[in-house]
């Protein structure tokens, strides 16, 4: 009862903070209105990245960088809050690992189990207003709430729970809007749960299709500042722009192949939108219309992005056990030593 009473004056919290979501506009750009659901031209594979407007430079590494113990194992998700502190899943060690914006580690939480405080294989991890991070506890089936210490608040969500009225739920990204509510991509059937700020089943978007608004190997979801979603489709091989009713705005092709491995996908206040591959290593900057901006190929199975305060990108790279953060910097700009 007491962790209960916990999560709702959060609950309260985050609502008083983060007031009401922002209006969706209804065409964010001067193509949307024709292009429901079209596709943009250029694939992001016949460009090359010494043509781009963006280079994406590495500036820091976080985790396995030395010492005696490495930090991380499997970074396998990252969300970044208001003071540019860090906070990372790590799969194979089943915890939340927290760094400050200049990478000193600050703490971790969780252990394997299914009890309270434990977590098992988490997955993505989510910034929720500006009083917590919500942690997709991917084996357990359930969604984590902690404060920005690093300290437990309970379940928000317990999605095994959700398997009657919804059926088998799979959930392999999360997301977070500026409002609060939640958004779960389920894998196995193809939709993206919406929750509200208290962690309560809203409705679903999408199901399987190839048409505008449906999802085919739905693999990443993220919000943009307007409160619009961006999601990410294997087999598809797509990205679509919706608004937050789940009407398509805009889509375009993605160069991946069909199978397994996590499309993450981050969008910063500019509307730009990140998409990287895990399977490949690739990683793509696009505008809001699909446009590409800059790219890179070096990743090591890149599992989650997240834009930072300053405007940086970071990345989780599952098997190489580390972050790192990327500038990005207008095409031509000199190198700096080291990078």
């Amino acid at each position: 009862m007491r962790r209960r009473s916990r999560l709702c004056a959060l609950a309260v919290l985050l609502a008083a903070s983060v007031g009401a979501a922002p209006a969706i506009a209804g065409v964010a750009d001067s193509t949307a209105s024709a292009a429901a659901g079209s596709t943009a031209s250029a694939r992001p594979d016949s460009v090359g990245a010494d043509t781009l407007a963006l280079r994406l430079l590495p500036v820091q590494t976080l985790g396995n960088a030395g010492g005696e113990r490495a930090i991380l194992a499997e970074p396998s998700g990252i969300a970044v809050d208001a003071f540019g502190r860090i906070y990372v899943t790590d799969a194979s060690q089943h915890r939340l690992v927290r760094f400050d914006a200049r990478g000193t580690l600050l703490g971790e939480a969780g252990a394997l189990g299914s009890g309270p405080g434990d977590l098992r294989r988490p997955a993505a991890v989510a910034a929720v207003g500006s009083l917590g991070v919500a942690v997709l506890d991917r084996e357990n089936l359930r969604i984590v709430l902690y404060d920005l210490f690093g300290r437990l608040v309970g379940v928000l969500t317990d999605l095994a729970a959700l398997e009657d009225e919804l059926g088998r739920v799979d959930p392999v990204a999360l997301a977070a809007d500026r409002g609060g509510a939640l958004y779960v991509a389920d894998a196995d059937r193809d939709r993206v749960l919406v929750l509200d700020f208290s962690g309560r089943y809203v409705r679903s978007l999408g199901g399987f299709g190839a048409g505008a608004g449906s999802f085919r190997g739905l693999a990443g979801v993220a919000t943009g500042p307007e409160g619009g979603l961006v999601t990410t489709e294997r087999t598809g091989a797509r990205v679509q722009r919706l608004d937050a009713a789940g009407s398509p705005l805009r889509s375009w092709p993605l160069p991946v192949r069909t199978g397994r491995g996590r499309l993450a996908v981050a969008v910063d206040d500019s509307s730009r939108i990140a998409v990287a591959d895990e399977v490949s290593g690739r990683l793509w900057l696009f505008d809001l219309t699909g446009r590409l901006l800059g790219a890179r190929a070096d990743l090591v199975s890149p599992r989650a992005l997240t834009f930072a305060p300053d405007g940086s990108l970071l990345v989780a790279e599952g098997t190489a056990g580390r972050v790192r953060r990327f500038a990005l910097e207008p095409a031509g700009t000199a190198t700096p030593p080291g990078r």
